[in-house]
């Protein structure tokens, strides 16, 4: 018998049968299953075996000895092209797609500003948040057709506070608003003003009026009865009636500031070098001077915008020889630079800008404004321009109404006439919110100086000013200097007001000398005439 081969894959070799007809049956019988198909006609042609005997051949889809020559040719076409580089495809964009796209994205960050601002006005102000949408309420006015607003702060976010001082009010602002006539003045109320409680308090019955909040809020707890007090308190002794309050606190002014990119404030010290309070050095780990300007606009960050609120000359230093006053006069500047930059639009085009003032507001200020009332003083803020802004002082060279005093071994401040003679304070008030006089809408400030030998001077050519539609008008007397001449005057305001520019040197008859008087006078005031004995 012979013996089958074994293959070297583990299938026995098959041996080509001796019939020309093709495998014999016991040949077919030694194929695996898989590899074999029925033993039909049908099958047999599926492999390529022919039905008729032949011997199967391979199937290569062309006659044999007779090439597709153009089949070759495009082949070899093929291979020699699989690696040039591929013609990109254009790229078409889906203008539907887009701007569902585009409409999705304003849809989610109006619903994110929505929330925001229903979150902030739950904390911010009374009444429904959907007021803000409507055309805005009119503000409550006094008999004067004014809208008085008690601004205070108080540092109960600061760690150096937490245990004593978070709910005394060291800043205190009467912010006064004419919305038909589009003007507005802002007071400083010294927190060192001595006055009386009328219920016995931490202090006793009279005191320091930055007590007075502590006081009627029971240390902060009751929020609503101390702004109340506090504002019944300025009402009593100004006599202006406070229709609004807003509390605020360090945060607020660091955070809204900051929000806004920044504020740029003008530096104007007496002194040559402009100010250095050393007060704040810690915040630099003693290698720096943290509040040190020189005269002209310094540019302010959040913090630093709150140290110069803040300093007063308290650990040394110059430039702030009037220690709060000058604190309160810089705090209205940087309220005055905070309102424009917000209401720029920059400012309000910028949605990070915007929530971050959002936020500092809402967490920070508390306030009995309705919604539809902050509307409309967010709509003034935008309408009254900074030249129609009047920064009063209740100090000023000249006409000073408060003073500086002692009671009890405490310094203290009071009125000239007397420790609870208010009655030339009121009077002051009442004149610097007329606004009716002034000609040019710019409410500039004028300072006549008597530089002369001869009294009354001054008084003649501030009625003359005053007769030509300029309101605020104040007199004082300087050593007599051959050098006036018939009279000098200077633009402190560095052209910052030019109608009263122009109208000045219209009604003088000449331009001014400079932007800055002689070193004698000292003049908050944005222009300064000095009188000579050729005036008389």
């Amino acid at each position: 018998m012979q013996q089958r081969k074994q293959s070297i894959d583990g299938f026995s070799s098959v041996r080509r049968g001796k019939s020309p007809g093709g495998l014999s049956d016991s040949q077919n019988q030694q194929i695996p299953d898989q590899f074999l198909k029925k033993n039909s006609v049908s099958s047999r042609r599926e492999l390529g075996a022919p039905s008729d005997g032949e011997l199967p051949r391979p199937q290569l889809g062309v006659p044999k000895n007779n090439f597709d020559k153009e089949a070759i040719s495009q082949s070899l076409r093929e291979v020699d092209n699989e690696d040039a580089p591929k013609k990109p495809r254009r790229f078409r964009i889906n203008r539907k797609k887009v701007a569902l796209f585009i409409v999705a994205i304003l849809l989610i960050a109006g619903l994110y500003f929505g929330v925001k601002i229903l979150l902030a006005s739950s904390k911010l102000f009374n009444g429904n948040i959907f007021d803000l949408l409507g055309t805005g309420q009119t503000l409550k006015t006094d008999e004067y057709g004014r809208s008085n607003i008690l601004v205070f702060g108080t540092s109960e976010d600061s760690a150096a506070h937490q245990d004593a001082g978070r709910n005394l009010t060291d800043s205190l602002m009467i912010l006064s608003i004419d919305q038909e006539k589009k003007n507005a003045a802002m007071i400083s109320v010294p927190r060192d003003l001595w006055v009386e409680y009328d219920e016995a308090c931490v202090s006793g019955y009279e005191g320091k009026i930055n007590v007075v909040y502590e006081c009627g809020s029971d240390d902060g707890s009751n929020q609503a009865a101390g702004s109340e007090k506090l504002s019944n308190t300025i009402s009593k002794y100004f006599g202006v009636d406070i229709q609004y309050y807003a509390q605020v606190n360090y945060t607020v002014v660091r955070d809204t500031v900051n929000a806004v990119g920044g504020v740029t404030v003008e530096i104007d010290s007496q002194d040559p070098r402009g100010v250095l309070d050393r007060n704040f050095d810690w915040a630099c780990n003693y290698r720096c001077h943290y509040v040190k300007w020189p005269n002209g606009p310094a540019r302010l960050d959040g913090d630093q915008a709150l140290a110069l609120a803040r300093a007063r000359n308290a650990a040394g230093g110059y430039g702030l020889s009037g220690g709060n006053f000058d604190r309160e006069q810089y705090q209205q500047k940087i309220i005055v630079a905070l309102k424009d930059k917000a209401a720029s639009a920059g400012t309000l085009a910028n949605p990070v800008a915007v929530t971050g003032i959002i936020d500092a507001l809402g967490d920070n200020v508390r306030t009995n404004f309705s919604a539809g009332e902050v509307k409309t003083l967010v709509s003034l803020a935008g309408d009254i321009p900074s030249a129609s802004i009047k920064r009063v002082s209740l100090v000023k060279q000249g006409e000073a109404v408060l003073t500086t005093g002692n009671m009890g071994g405490q310094s203290i401040v009071r009125p000239v006439e007397g420790v609870y003679d208010f009655n030339e304070v009121q009077e002051y008030v009442r004149d610097q919110l007329t606004f009716s006089s002034d000609s040019t809408g710019e409410q500039p400030s004028i300072e006549v100086y008597n530089g002369s030998d001869f009294s009354g001077l001054a008084g003649s050519k501030a009625a003359e000013l005053k007769a030509a539609g300029f309101s605020d008008v104040s007199t004082n007397d300087t050593p007599t200097d051959a050098s006036y001449g018939e009279y000098v005057w200077y633009d402190q305001s560095g052209g910052k007001k030019p109608k009263a520019l122009e109208k000045l040197r219209q009604v003088l008859s000449r331009g001014p000398s400079g932007t800055v008087p002689p070193s004698v006078i000292t003049s908050d005031a944005d222009f300064v005439i000095i009188l000579g004995n050729g005036a008389r």
